[in-house]
């Protein structure tokens, strides 16, 4: 699918969030105690570096531009589902950090949220900025989020995610 250059970095990222969601889907299937805590492990790190940015990101810069073009269901939308899949990752650190035991459901539906989640901003949200938004204002939130993921660090999903600790190994 052809998408403006703006968009681009969001939609690698994309990419990243989907190889993390197949990861805990085959570790769900496997059901293995170790395989789910790994895979469970692996997408803390991945949310904790990259994909919490990433809807930090679509949140202060991508939905503003967006409702000024009234596109409000959309936003509604974008944010419930950033919301359900941030309570699936808080219970997913709660569970890690407290070392009780993971369900493969649990990863399943994670991964299935993020999945959808993904599918419905390459094909709801990301089409509705693009026929929206002015060339002005896809240029200025290319240059926000390029100042953003300068300031951060970080290059999109595509950097390697740093090991996820626990509060007892702090």
């Amino acid at each position: 699918m052809k998408r403006h250059p703006s968009l681009h970095p969001l939609s690698r990222d994309h990419h990243h969030a989907l190889v993390q969601a197949r990861k805990l889907n085959v570790a769900a299937a496997a059901n293995d105690p170790t395989g789910l805590a790994q895979a469970a492990e692996q997408f803390a790190a991945f949310w904790e570096n990259d994909l919490q940015v990433h809807f930090w990101q679509e949140e202060r810069i991508v939905l503003p531009m967006l409702a000024k073009q009234s596109s409000p269901v959309v936003v509604a939308e974008t944010l419930s589902q950033h919301a359900e899949i941030k309570r699936l990752i808080e219970e997913l650190n709660s569970r890690l950090a407290r070392r009780t035991s993971l369900e493969a459901d649990m990863l399943g539906a994670l991964a299935e949220a993020l999945r959808l989640h993904i599918r419905f901003e390459e094909n709801e949200l990301f089409p509705a900025v693009e026929s929206a938004a002015t060339e002005e204002d896809l240029r200025q939130m290319s240059e926000q989020l390029e100042t953003e993921r300068s300031r951060t660090g970080q290059g999109g999903c595509a950097l390697p995610p740093k090991p996820h600790t626990t509060e007892e190994q702090r």
